[in-house]
C-alpha cells in the first residue's frame, strides 16, 4: 500500500496548538435548545477543555486560504453570498478563508478523481462509502492521516463524537476521516407522496416486498396524467429485501457459522430484481430517462414523481423529502429493518495535497462544534434563505437562491436546526436509533484492495458499461446480464472475490468468530 505522508509542521505549530480553544468562540448556543439532549458528545470520554492550551488570538496565525470540495444536489445561485458570510465569521477565529467548491453528484467522482490524479492542492473534501470511496482513496494516499492532527488541533472535535464513530474512520488502525455525524441506522424503502398514498389507500405496513408496490404504480399510471409512478436515476436494489445480508457494498450469507461473500451480479436475487425493473420500465412505471438523467433532484422537486427510493429513511426525514418533492408531504415505506451501517456514508477528509492541514482540521472542528457556522453552511443566511419559526426550527425560503438540502454533507447534523415539519425530538430519535440498530457481522471490516487493484479497476470499467442500464430497467437483462457476468469474469472477478473472502475470514478470526 502506498504510504500516506503525514502533514509537515510549520513554524507556527505552537501558535496553532495554542489556538485550539479559539475555534469554539462566538455564539455557540444560537438558540439551539435541542442540541443538549441530542448531541453525541455525551457519549464521549474526556473533554477538550482539560487538554487544550490557553487560547491565542487569530492575529498570531499566518493568513491561510482553504479550498473545500463537497457534494451538492443542485447548483446554488446565491452560494457566493453564503461563502462571504462564512469567511466573515471564520476570519477572526482562524485568520483563514475558505473557497466553497460544491460539485453535482453525477459529476462528483469523476471530477474528484481528476483532481487527485493531477495533484491539485486543496484542503477539505467530502468522501463516503458509496461515492468517491473513502477506503480505496485512503489506500491510494489521497487523504492525510489525522490522529496527530486531531490530537493537536481538533481536540474539541474529537471529544464531541462517540468513540465508535472514530473507529469507523480508521484504515489500517489510523484515522483518515472526520464523520459527518448523522443517522447511522438505515432502512431502505420507498418515499411516496402522501397525496397519492392517501388517494389510493397505500398502507406502508402492508408493503413487504418490491412487488407489493405494483398495484399502486398501476393506479398512478392509469389515473394521474403527467405523474411518473417511480422516479430513479440509479439502482434501487436492496439485497436485504431478498433475504441476503449486505454490508460495505458486499452481499454475504452465513451458513453454519461460515460467512461467504457473494458477487451481487451473479446472484439469482439480482437477476430477479433487474428482470422486475425491466418490467416496470416497459410498463412506464419508471421514468424513461432513468439511465441518462444526471440530476434527479431537479426533476423530483417539481413533484412529478409519485414515489422514489431512499436507502436511509432517517427519523424526521419526511420534512426534507417534502421539500424535495415539490412541497408535497411524503410517507416512508420501509422494506427492511434498520441496520447500523456505521458513519462512513458521509465523511470529510483532509487532502494529501493540503498546504494547510492544521488549519483544515481547525476549520472542520469549527464546522462540527459551532452551530452558527454549521447552520450557515447548511441553510444559508437568516431572514434571507430561511426564517426561524421556533427555538431550533426554521422555514426555508426555496426561492432565495440557497437551499442545498444537504446538511448531512456539511458536518454533525445534531448541532443544526430542524426544518419545518421535523419533530422536536428528531435528533434524540436519531441517537436512539443509532444506539439500538442491529450491527452486521462484518461491521468494522474494510477491504484492502492493494493486491487486486488492477482487477478492481477492470471491474469498475465493466460496471460503468452495464450496471446503470441494468439497475434502472432500461435494457433486457436476458440479453445484457450474461454479457455483464462474462465480462466481469474476464476482468478478474474470481481473483478479486477470493481475496475479499480471505480478508473477511481473517477479520472474523481476529474477532474470535
Amino acid at each position: 500500500m502506498k504510504l500516506v505522508k503525514k502533514a509537515s509542521w510549520t513554524g507556527v505549530s505552537v501558535l496553532l496548538a495554542a489556538s485550539v480553544a479559539v475555534t469554539a468562540c462566538g455564539n455557540s448556543n444560537n438558540g439551539n435548545s435541542a442540541e443538549g439532549s441530542a448531541s453525541p458528545s455525551a457519549q464521549s470520554t474526556g473533554s477538550a477543555s482539560s487538554t487544550a492550551s490557553a487560547p491565542s488570538t487569530a492575529s498570531d496565525l499566518p493568513p491561510a486560504e482553504l479550498t473545500w470540495y463537497y457534494l451538492e444536489s443542485t447548483q446554488q445561485a446565491d452560494l457566493k453570498s453564503v461563502e462571504a458570510e462564512v469567511n466573515k465569521y471564520i476570519k477572526p477565529k482562524l485568520n483563514a478563508t475558505v473557497k466553497l467548491k460544491p460539485i453535482a453528484g453525477s459529476d462528483y467522482e469523476q471530477k474528484m478523481n481528476t483532481s487527485i490524479a493531477s495533484g491539485e492542492p486543496f484542503d477539505l473534501v467530502w468522501t463516503s462509502d458509496w461515492r468517491f470511496d473513502f477506503n480505496s482513496n485512503t489506500q491510494k494516499g489521497a487523504f492525510l492521516e489525522l490522529d496527530e492532527l486531531l490530537d493537536k488541533y481538533g481536540q474539541k472535535l474529537k471529544a464531541s463524537l462517540p468513540a465508535a464513530a472514530w473507529e469507523d474512520m480508521k484504515v489500517n488502525g489510523k484515522i483518515y476521516g472526520i464523520p459527518n455525524y448523522q443517522i447511522a441506522a438505515k432502512s431502505a424503502g420507498f418515499v411516496v407522496q402522501k397525496r397519492f398514498a392517501d388517494k389510493y389507500h397505500l398502507d406502508p405496513g402492508k408493503i413487504k416486498s418490491y412487488r407489493d408496490m405494483e398495484p399502486f404504480f398501476e393506479q398512478i399510471k392509469q389515473n394521474e396524467p403527467g405523474i411518473i409512478p417511480f422516479g430513479i436515476n440509479s439502482d434501487f436494489f436492496e439485497a436485504r429485501a431478498y433475504g441476503v445480508d449486505y454490508f460495505n457494498k458486499m452481499p454475504h450469507k452465513t451458513v453454519d457459522g461460515k460467512v461467504t461473500v457473494l458477487d451481487q451480479f451473479t446472484m439469482p436475487e439480482y437477476k430477479q430484481h433487474v428482470a422486475m425493473a425491466h418490467e416496470w420500465y416497459e410498463k412506464k412505471y419508471i421514468n424513461q430517462d432513468a439511465a441518462t438523467l444526471k440530476n434527479k433532484a431537479d426533476v423530483e422537486k417539481t413533484g412529478v414523481y409519485a414515489s422514489t427510493f431512499d436507502y436511509t429513511q432517517k427519523p424526521g426525514g419526511e420534512a426534507a423529502a417534502k421539500a424535495g418533492n415539490g412541497g408535497n408531504d411524503v410517507v416512508f415505506v420501509p422494506l427492511v429493518e434498520p441496520l447500523f451501517t456505521g458513519v462512513t456514508a458521509s465523511i470529510t477528509a483532509v487532502s494529501g495535497t493540503s498546504k494547510n492541514p492544521e488549519r483544515a482540521v481547525m476549520l472542520a472542528e469549527l464546522v462540527n462544534t459551532d452551530p452558527t457556522l454549521y447552520n450557515l453552511l447548511a441553510f444559508g443566511i437568516e431572514n434571507k434563505h430561511y426564517t426561524k419559526i421556533g427555538d431550533n426550527t426554521i422555514k426555508v425560503n426555496p426561492s432565495a437562491g440557497y437551499n442545498p438540502g444537504m446538511n448531512w454533507v456539511m458536518g454533525n447534523v445534531t448541532i443544526g436546526y430542524l426544518t419545518e415539519g421535523q419533530p422536536a425530538d428528531t435528533w434524540e430519535r436519531t441517537k436512539q436509533a443509532n444506539d439500538s440498530a442491529k450491527k452486521d457481522v462484518l461491521y468494522g471490516f474494510k477491504f484492502n484492495v492493494e493486491s487486486v487493484k488492477a482487477e478492481e479497476a477492470n471491474l469498475k470499467a465493466v460496471e460503468s458499461e452495464f450496471k446503470k442500464v441494468l439497475d434502472t430497467g432500461t435494457v433486457d437483462p436476458d440479453s445484457y446480464l450474461p454479457q455483464y457476468v462474462e465480462k466481469r469474469k474476464k476482468a478478474g472477478l474470481d481473483r478479486y472475490m477470493a481475496e475479499y473472502q480471505r480478508q473477511v475470514d481473517e477479520f472474523l478470526k481476529s474477532k474470535g468468530q
